[in-house]
């Protein structure tokens, strides 16, 4: 079983990733140089990713509270493929089941709404996608 610190690890290397490496995370964290994040989380880390460290990472850049203490498919901002095409797909039926014409704006909008929830809180969405729909008619 993975340890928290090991968690936030796995995320800190999204991040660095998503980021362009640990001097880009580096700069917008706002250290000088990138050896603070490479000892936290570079190859060979050779210190744990506190909790204190791992609040302040969150403030920094915006993260939901204890973001990095909960496993990720993917860095934020980043989708996850796989569920954007469910998303989608349920938008669709849904749409077709209440003969309701959205624009390509608003049907946009309906998947990005009801797939950011779904990548939250790792439920399946149906319910909050057919209210949606439903306020569109």
């Amino acid at each position: 079983m993975k340890s928290v610190f090991d968690t936030r690890r796995g995320n800190l290397r999204k991040l660095m990733e998503q980021w362009g490496g640990p001097t880009s995370l580096s700069v917008k964290l706002g250290h000088s140089n990138g050896s603070y994040l490479a000892q936290l989380a570079g190859p060979h880390p050779s210190r744990d990713v506190s909790e204190k460290v791992a609040r302040e990472i969150e403030r920094k850049l915006g993260l939901s509270p204890m973001w990095l203490d909960q496993q990720h498919k993917t860095a934020p901002g980043q989708p996850d493929t796989n569920l954007l095409i469910e998303v989608v797909a349920l938008v669709q039926d849904l749409l077709q089941g209440s003969n309701v014409k959205l624009s390509k704006e608003k049907f946009t909008e309906v998947v990005n709404l009801v797939y950011e929830r779904a990548a939250e809180t790792n439920t399946n969405q149906q319910a909050y996608a057919r209210r949606l729909i439903n306020l569109l008619k």
